[in-house]
């Protein structure tokens, strides 16, 4: 037998100090281990996000402490600044390929956390036949020959009314291979020379240097993921309930006949996780999401 709860405590401990790493690192203030010493204490209660600056007494001292000064020293003065759009690409590219990592583990997570949670299936939407043209057309008048059909136009961008911004939500789901993809990145060297032999002249090419590890990368995206990951971590049961709708409604489609996921995990190994001839390291998460991985397949076998 599986003891669950253990497996979710010790795994969200280790989660959590991955993500303060990955989240110092992007530039963004993670005081999780502050925060978890002070729930521990009485003092404070438990936040479900991961952001928000802690005191001056969270540096004191602590496991934490000795986590966020290893983060830092990993950035440059600067790198860390939270009003800052961009990251140097090399700290993007390294919080990018951890980041797909911390979110398989905690993809995989919520599986386990969801394992007996049970959501009812919803009332699916009449499937409307696709009735008259694809196309709309409106009269427009056409000088010296009167009146003409063409397509409607979509609405103005300026009239439109601005849309409100919102927060990432933590995908669910694997993403899933694609069997399209070629086996191998087709990197090109050059730009073609079109020349007609004893006509024109050869023209040089200039070579194509490598992106400079320090070139700024724009990093909203990346820190947006990063927070929503730190929320699914926070709240877990609510993310879990996520996934039992989701389930829900997969099975409301099987039983209409129509095409639906059968797992939000892809098949294989897990994504994200370290491979033989990776560019990346082994990092501590490779570990947490091969132990993740496995209580995954194992919580969807006990209810099955």
């Amino acid at each position: 037998m599986i003891d669950w709860d253990l497996v979710i405590e010790r795994n969200v401990r280790l989660l959590g100090g991955i993500i303060a790493t990955l989240c110092i690192m992007a530039g963004l203030s993670s005081p999780l281990e502050a925060r978890r010493g002070a729930v521990a204490e009485g003092h404070e209660k438990p936040r479900n996000g991961l952001f928000e600056r802690p005191s001056a007494r969270s540096h004191s001292g602590g496991p934490g402490s000795a986590r966020r000064g290893a983060a830092e020293a990993l950035a440059e003065p600067g790198e860390g600044d939270l009003a800052s759009p961009t990251l140097p690409r090399r700290v993007h590219r390294a919080v990018y390929r951890l980041l797909r990592a911390a979110e398989a583990a905690v993809r995989r997570l919520i599986v386990v956390v969801g394992r007996d949670m049970v959501a009812a299936e919803p009332l699916l939407p009449q499937l409307k036949p696709n009735s008259g043209p694809l196309v709309t057309h409106v009269p427009v008048p056409v000088p010296g020959l009167g009146l003409a059909l063409a397509p409607a136009g979509a609405t103005d961008a300026a009239d439109a009314p601005p849309a409100a911004t919102r927060r990432l939500s933590f995908p669910l789901l694997d993403p899933l291979p694609d069997p399209d993809a070629p086996p191998f990145h087709i990197r090109t060297s050059g730009v073609p020379r079109i020349s007609i032999p004893g006509w024109t002249p050869l023209f040089p090419v200039a070579a194509r240097h490598d992106p400079a590890p320090n070139d700024p990368i724009g990093a909203g995206h990346l820190r947006l993921r990063l927070e929503a990951l730190s929320r699914a971590l926070g709240d877990l049961p609510r993310q879990a309930m996520r996934l039992a709708r989701w389930r829900a409604r997969c099975e409301a489609l099987r039983k209409a006949g129509r095409a639906s996921r059968a797992s939000p995990l892809r098949p294989g190994p897990a994504y994200g996780l370290h491979r033989p001839g990776s560019p990346r390291a082994e990092h501590a998460v490779d570990d947490v999401l091969r132990d993740l991985h496995y209580f995954a397949w194992e919580a969807r076998r006990d209810t099955s």
